[in-house]
This record gives C-alpha cells, sequence and structure tokens, in this order.
C-alpha cells in the first residue's frame, strides 16, 4: 500500500513539474518574442511608411518643375521614367508589408513565422539588383523632369554626379544594415524553436 501512495504522490508531483516546465517555456517564449515583434512592427512600419512617402517626397521635390510650359518629349520621358521607378518601389514596399503584416509570433507557429519572415528576406534580397536598375532611371527621369531648369556646365554636372554617386552609395549601405536586421530578425525566430512545446 504505500508503495502505491508513493507511486501516486511520485505521479502528482511528476505532473506539476510538467506543468511548471511547460509555464516556464511559454513565459520564455512570450518573452523572448518581444523582441522580434517589436522588429517586425518597425519593419512594417517602415514599408508603410515607405509606400506613402515615395510618391509623395518625389511629387513634393518637383512640383516647381510641373509647369504647361516644361511639357515637351523629353519632360513626358522622364514623368514615364520616374513614375516606372514609384511604381516598382510602391509594389515592393506593399508587397513587403503584406508579408510582415502576416507574421503572427504569438498566434503562428515558430515555422510559419520563420517561412513568412523567408519569404520577406527573398523579396529583400533581390532588391539590391532592381535598386541598382531603378537609380539610374529615377536619377534621367529627374533630369528630363527638370531638363529646362538645368544650367549644364562643369559644376552642375559634378554636382549632379557627385548626388547620383552618393545617393546610390547611401542606398547600397542602408539595404546591408537592413538586410543584416532581417537576418537577426530570422535567427532570433529559429531560436524560439526550442522554447516550442
Amino acid at each position: 500500500m504505500e508503495i502505491e501512495e508513493l507511486k501516486a504522490i511520485w505521479q502528482q508531483y511528476d505532473s506539476k513539474l510538467d506543468n511548471l516546465e511547460k509555464l516556464n517555456k511559454k513565459l520564455i517564449l512570450e518573452t523572448l518574442s518581444k523582441k522580434p515583434q517589436k522588429k517586425l512592427s518597425w519593419m512594417k512600419y517602415r514599408s508603410l511608411i515607405a509606400l506613402i512617402s515615395t510618391p509623395f517626397i518625389l511629387l513634393l521635390a518637383l512640383q516647381d518643375y510641373w509647369k504647361i510650359e516644361n511639357i515637351d518629349l523629353k519632360f513626358i520621358i522622364g514623368c514615364f521614367l520616374a513614375l516606372l521607378v514609384i511604381v516598382y518601389a510602391c509594389y515592393v514596399e506593399f508587397k513587403s508589408f503584406m508579408i510582415l503584416k502576416d507574421v503572427d509570433l504569438s498566434n503562428d507557429s515558430i515555422i510559419e513565422s520563420a517561412r513568412k519572415v523567408s519569404a520577406f528576406k527573398s523579396i529583400f534580397a533581390h532588391r539590391l539588383k532592381y535598386d541598382l536598375m531603378s537609380c539610374p532611371i529615377l536619377f534621367a527621369g529627374i533630369i528630363l523632369i527638370g531638363w529646362k531648369s538645368f544650367i549644364f556646365n562643369s559644376n552642375t554636372i559634378i554636382y549632379m554626379s557627385a548626388l547620383f554617386i552618393v545617393t546610390l552609395f547611401l542606398g547600397i549601405k542602408q539595404f546591408k544594415s537592413r538586410k543584416e536586421k532581417i537576418e537577426r530578425l530570422e535567427k532570433e525566430i529559429h531560436d524560439l524553436n526550442e522554447y516550442v512545446s
């Protein structure tokens, strides 16, 4: 009889210990998922802001050139090139935002969350190649839009070339920084996997 009582007590404590272990894992998972969740929220916010601000900033920056006397073939080609780049950039940011919006660390499985972040990472990985093509196209479009306002001398050409190179350099630097953040986020999500019961 004593052995049976000891077995029952042992099973009861074993059950309590299992429940405590599950509770600890759940609390650790919730605590550790806060940091990736903040990063996800920041990336969603950044994509949404880029989606809204890209066309707005370009329209605002070029508002002085939107005059009827400026309209000619160069102006139309410039508008077409700039619009092409804006549509592309907005499409990529919208697609990124929608993928990030679907990531829910609290309700999705870790594998599902990691898959969605991986999909976002693949979109972002192709982006540098297209950004390297779209930056000169946008720059050419802006030059064509403001063609009649520019006085092309050596200072203007040097200034425009320097502006283009600095813009391209900053874009590549920003791309690398964001890529590292996405990789850290992906690693943090994979690290959560050991706490899933």
